[in-house]
């Protein structure tokens, strides 16, 4: 907690400054429906929740309403442990279809923990006296919190750096660099906050100032580069779209070289309209058709609203972050088309018009790259 009205006056600056980004993301996510914003609109309101709790507990504590042993005055850190969590699930869900079952259960424990020792201090006045009675962000909680924040910030690290590493395309590699430069800072204080404990007095930070600078450069990189809060750097290989009588509509191949053969597109259209079809009639199932792998390859499949467009990725990766984004691309594709797909009459020359929705949607693919077949 700020312990000086200069820390409460950077803490005010800081819920401005996220405020104003906050209203952005929900901008974009209803205007542009970027659904990959959802995740940092949890994030961000919860960091501003926090602040305003924060602002709060301040204000009652240099009132004498809240002693300087009270382990209220941590109450506010609740919810940052809570956004740290989502920070790790869109993570998780940036790579995989779900999370990794180790890695979810670290965190849940590290959290749980945190909330559960938290209460325990609160109900039976634990570490009340002491050598760290004054200082609540030296107990037993705070350090299992910045744990968990050394947790998630070091893993949004590993997978950024890795990005930087494996990324195809320049623009994704300098986005993914930002990013990991950001974490890195966040995963190293997080880090020195956890052995304040130990060094009682020896050094003290203040998070509000160096995790500004963490979110404040992931924030300024996603409000310039917005679509990539859909994605790792996957390879996309191919994107189809055909309507609900299997018919395709739309095609084109992300690098490589082109392929003459456009009836593989058909008969990939045709193959999986038929396996839903298959799947519906003999499952009975109502749920869409997500995915379908082959080895290394996998295929996502995703409709619009209404049913009547469907569209085909192919990829390197299933992750439930990409999926997100082909669901984006297909609304927009249908959005885009509704007049012409309502009045269809087999001619598709002016789908060719969906390499714009493309380009939107994957920004950082090189124009060249986006061929239509």
């Amino acid at each position: 907690m700020a312990s000086s009205y200069g820390e409460l006056y950077i803490k005010i600056a800081q819920m401005v400054i996220i405020s104003i980004i906050l209203a952005y993301f929900l901008y974009r996510r209803y205007r542009d429906r970027i659904t990959g914003f959802t995740w940092f609109i949890w994030l961000f309101g919860l960091v501003i929740f926090q602040g305003v709790l924060e602002i709060i507990i301040f204000i009652l504590w240099r009132n004498g309403i809240v002693s300087d042993y009270s382990s209220l005055q941590e109450f506010h850190m609740i919810p940052s442990g809570i956004a740290l969590f989502v920070l790790f699930l869109y993570l998780e869900f940036m790579r995989n279809e779900k999370p990794n079952t180790f890695l979810l259960a670290t965190a849940s424990t590290l959290l749980g923990g945190y909330i559960i020792v938290y209460i325990l201090e609160v109900l039976y006045g634990i570490e009340s006296t002491g050598v760290y009675a004054e200082t609540p962000e030296y107990r037993v909680s705070r350090v299992l919190l910045n744990i968990f924040q050394a947790f998630v910030l070091g893993e949004a690290f590993y997978v950024y750096t890795k990005d930087t590493m494996r990324a195809e395309y320049k623009k994704l590699k300098r986005i993914s660099f930002l990013i990991a430069t950001a974490t890195g800072i966040g995963f190293v204080f997080a880090s020195l906050k956890v052995f304040e404990r130990w060094t009682f007095n020896t050094f003290q930070i203040y998070g509000a100032i160096p995790f500004s600078i963490t979110f404040g450069i992931l924030a300024l990189a996603f409000i310039f580069n917005p679509f990539y809060v859909y994605l790792l750097p996957a390879k996309i290989n191919k994107i189809l779209i055909f309507n609900d009588a299997g018919l395709l509509l739309f095609s084109v191949r992300i690098g490589g070289k082109a392929v003459d053969l456009a009836y593989q597109d058909v008969l990939v259209s045709g193959t999986v309209t038929a396996l839903k079809a298959l799947i519906s009639e003999t499952t009975g199932a109502k749920t869409d058709l997500r995915k379908v792998s082959f080895g290394d390859k996998k295929l996502i499949v995703v409709e619009d609203k209404e049913h009547k467009v469907t569209t085909l990725i192919i990829s390197d990766s299933d992750a439930f972050i990409l999926q997100s984004a082909a669901k984006h691309f297909t609304e927009n594709f249908y959005e885009e088309f509704r007049e012409e797909l309502e009045n269809f009459e087999g001619k598709v020359s002016h789908f060719e018009r969906a390499k714009d929705i493309v380009r939107r949607v994957f920004p950082f693919v090189p124009p060249e790259e986006i061929r239509s077949e």
